[in-house]
């Protein structure tokens, strides 16, 4: 129950604020809402003040803790008996798959399996300490699928980050330090750990795409080739000459046009953050104050 109302506060918290965004754009504008203004509002507001937290909590308390209290209420036979059947439940709701020496095996290919997985491995570890050989293998094995499996890499853009760097530079060169300053840095931290995806979320997104760079680097890479272009002229029947004036035309528009495309990258980091913790952490993220015994009383005891 605690855990239902902690997701519900988020969204209410998270559609407060883009309430609270497009009130005020409408009220700055007479032709409508203001999208660019009400992107950043989300993801400085949203991004910076509700998901933030959330995203460091979750990467400090993602690993499985292990603090062991056993449950004094239970005999030895009970607790290896509970034992097996999280185990047993845990192992129902992992993902088949065949080694390419056609072994079968199990894992981890979503967020719903890690996170009921860490809070079974936890109760385990923690409360029941199981004495079985059997169960105390298994759950070290099972330990190891999970910490392999929840390791999580970079897959964000560090052109939005040298692009989010770089105008927080100007905004302090032009107008000194500010508190915005001190939001967007945190706004640039957020999109870096929203960035952070698991590895069965990285062999996912391979599955769907590919290897392929992404988006933003081959735009980048390729407004930098353009720069190497080069352009010749020629008038009647003489030789081809390099047309200079030309090529400063085009070295400027290219400039500017790098300019716009990094001011747009840098004030919406937060706000592709926001969009990197819809994918990396909404069906994965960990809740403070969670009890190991109301973990099994909701998901396995009443299940």
């Amino acid at each position: 129950m605690r855990k239902m109302f902690f997701k519900l506060a988020i969204v209410l918290a998270v559609l407060c604020i883009v309430g609270f965004a497009q009130t005020e754009v409408a009220a700055e504008t007479s032709k409508g809402i203001d999208w660019p203004q009400l992107l950043m509002t989300i993801g400085y507001l949203g991004g910076v003040f509700v998901l933030l937290p959330l995203v460091i909590y979750t990467n400090m308390k993602e690993k499985i803790e292990i603090n062991p209290m056993v449950d004094s209420s239970l005999t030895e036979e009970e607790r290896n008996s509970r034992a097996s059947i999280i185990l047993g439940k845990i192992e129902s709701m992992l993902t088949p798959f065949k080694t390419d020496d056609g072994e079968e095996m199990i894992t981890i290919t979503k967020g719903k399996q890690a996170k009921f997985m860490k809070n079974g491995l936890e109760y385990i570890l923690n409360s029941l300490l199981p004495t079985d050989e059997a169960l105390v293998e298994r759950t070290e094995e099972f330990k190891g699928v999970y910490e392999d499996r929840t390791q999580r890499a970079f897959t964000g853009s560090k052109w939005i980050i040298l692009c989010g760097i770089a105008l927080g530079v100007l905004i302090f060169m032009s107008a000194g330090f500010s508190t915005f300053i001190i939001i967007h840095a945190l706004g640039l931290v957020f999109y870096v750990l929203s960035s952070r995806t698991t590895m069965y979320g990285i062999e996912r997104r391979m599955e769907l795409f590919g290897g392929k760079g992404g988006t933003i680097g081959r735009v980048m890479s390729a407004l930098f080739l353009g720069e190497g272009t080069k352009h010749y002229v020629k008038q009647g029947s003489g030789p081809w000459k390099r047309d200079w004036e030309t090529e400063g035309q085009m070295a400027m528009i290219g400039v500017l046009f790098l300019a716009i495309i990094a001011l747009f990258l840098g004030f919406f980091a937060a706000f592709l953050g926001v969009i990197n913790f819809v994918i990396n952490y909404s069906t994965f993220f960990i809740i403070p104050f969670k009890s190991n015994n109301d973990w099994y009383k909701n998901s396995i005891a009443e299940a």
